[in-house]
Formats: structure tokens, sequence, C-alpha cells
């Protein structure tokens, strides 16, 4: 059963229309209530301000962070990762750094640790995970509460619980020899739940898009698309690994001229064609002719 969930979306100067186009499906579904925290540059402070409101002011069971560059989300998908928030304490669906370069997913893996993203929605643990889009049960909130102090308290509701703020973390503790490092506010959130004994996890069967900055070229027409399809990831030392079928999206489906069927088409295309003018020529008495346009 789905719990009340409250969405939390971080949003600073905009909302991409994509997003909000899949936004609307939970909208629809009474048990979940849109509360998105607005125009704040400090990321870490709107995401706590959103968690703490939730926490402090609501009943809800679920706090959902869906950020407003994420798209593509569907209802059925998110409903799981909610319900499993309930059992798993943090559930999210991964995604990918809006690099073009180097691409790779934005949560961290285990060492050596590989996930198949198929059709077993078993949620997957993982070290750090992204919060654009990610469920936590509220218990994690509040066990959270109990070790920071409440922040800004003359500010009434706007108080807030320091729960993303940014940690330096040792990675020697990992026994890695990446020295001492900077956590990004959702990393940092992961680092310290875990600390208190709740586990980040993945669903592998939620997909959903990342939208950012993309310079198209001409070039981009030879590209080859992959459909949708299982794919297994591995996150070996520093570097990333995927595997899958390698399955491409058809020329005909991303409108392009298919490989030796030109002539093919293009016979096709002077036939219909020719069936216009036929069309257009038998046009019945009174009809109004085109208009003559002078060169």
């Amino acid at each position: 059963m789905i719990p009340k969930v409250y969405i939390g979306s971080a949003i600073w100067r905009g909302v991409e229309p994509l997003h909000m186009k899949a936004l609307a499906h939970l909208l629809r579904d009474p048990h979940y209530g849109y509360f998105p925290e607005t125009g704040d540059a400090l990321i870490e402070r709107a995401r706590g301000i959103s968690a703490s409101h939730f926490l402090r002011h609501t009943d809800a069971e679920v706090h959902l962070s869906l950020d407003s560059d994420i798209i593509e989300f569907l209802k059925p998908a998110i409903d799981l990762m909610c319900e499993q928030a309930v059992t798993h304490d943090i559930v999210g669906g991964l995604y990918i750094t809006r690099a073009t370069a180097r691409t790779f997913p934005t949560s961290m893996f285990l060492d050596n640790q590989t996930i198949e993203f198929a059709s077993d929605p078993t949620p997957q643990p993982v070290r750090w995970i992204a919060t654009g889009c990610v469920a936590v049960h509220r218990r994690g909130f509040e066990k959270m509460a109990e070790t920071m102090p409440l922040l800004h308290e003359q500010d009434g509701e706007r108080a807030f619980y320091n729960f993303y703020h940014t940690m330096e973390y040792d990675t020697a503790q990992d026994g890695n020899t990446a020295g001492r490092i900077l956590l990004s506010e959702d990393y940092a959130f992961s680092q310290r739940a875990k600390e208190l004994g709740f586990t980040s996890h993945i669903n592998p069967v939620v997909r959903v898009g990342h939208v950012g900055p993309y310079a198209h070229r001409l070039e981009d027409m030879a590209q080859e698309i992959l459909t949708p399809q299982p794919l297994r990831i591995s996150h070996v030392d520093r570097y990333w690994q995927i595997e899958c079928a390698g399955t491409k999206e058809t020329p005909e489906s991303m409108g392009r001229l298919p490989e030796g069927k030109g002539e093919e088409i293009r016979k096709k295309f002077d036939e219909t064609r020719q069936q216009r003018r036929a069309r257009r020529g038998s046009r019945p008495a009174g009809y109004p002719s085109r208009p003559a346009f002078r060169r």
C-alpha cells in the first residue's frame, strides 16, 4: 500500500516541463502532497528545510525528493519506491551525471559491486545515494534529528536540522587510499544515515532521465542510440563498467534513412506524391482552385 508521501522537491530557478508532466500523475493521487522548496541557492539548506518541515509539521511517512531536472519517472515505479522505503528506510532510483564526456552513475556503489537493472525490483544496498530521486522514511530523520541542533529557531516553520550539511570523509576507513575527501550534500546525508544504522538502497527497475545542457551538432545524426534494455553496471576500484546486449534504435524509429533502402523509400514517396496530385486534379466542380503565385 502506498504510504502518505511528502514530495519535497528542491527548486532553484525553474522546473523542467517534462518534470511537471511526469509529476502530474503523482499529484492526482491523494497519497502524495507537493511541497517544493524554492529559491534557495544553497542546496543543502533547501533540502534540510524541506526534510525538517516534513518531520516537524506533517504526519507523512515518507519524504520523496524529486529534483526539478529529473524527468520521465513513472508513477508505478515511484509508488513502489515509496512503499519500499517503509521497510528499507532509504530507496532511490539510479540516474547518471549530466556530463557528455564522462558519464557515470550519480550514486556510489559498494566496492566491486555489480547491480543488474532489469525486472527485479529488490532494493540493492549502495554506499551513498544521490538525492535527485529518493524516498526516505521519517524514522531516519527522527533518529538523525536526535544528534544535531535545530537551526534558525527564530524563523518558525523554516527552522531546520542540517541533515544534508557537507562533510569531510576519510576514505581510509573503507580501506581506500584516496585520503580525505569532501562529500556532497547527498553523499553526506547517506553517510550520516549509515552511521546511525540506516542503509541506502537502489531499486534497479526505477528508470528516470536527468536533464542537462547539451550542444546538439550535425554529427549527432550519425550517432548510434541504444534502446532501453537490461543493463549490468559494476563499480571496480575507481572505474565503472556497463554490460548490455547493445540493441540499437532502428533508423526508422529515429527518422533516418535506412542504409540500402534509399531507392525503395524514394520510389514509395514518388508514388504517394503522384496519388496526391491525382486527387487534387479530380476535385469536384465548384471546388475553389489554388491561387496562382507569380515568381
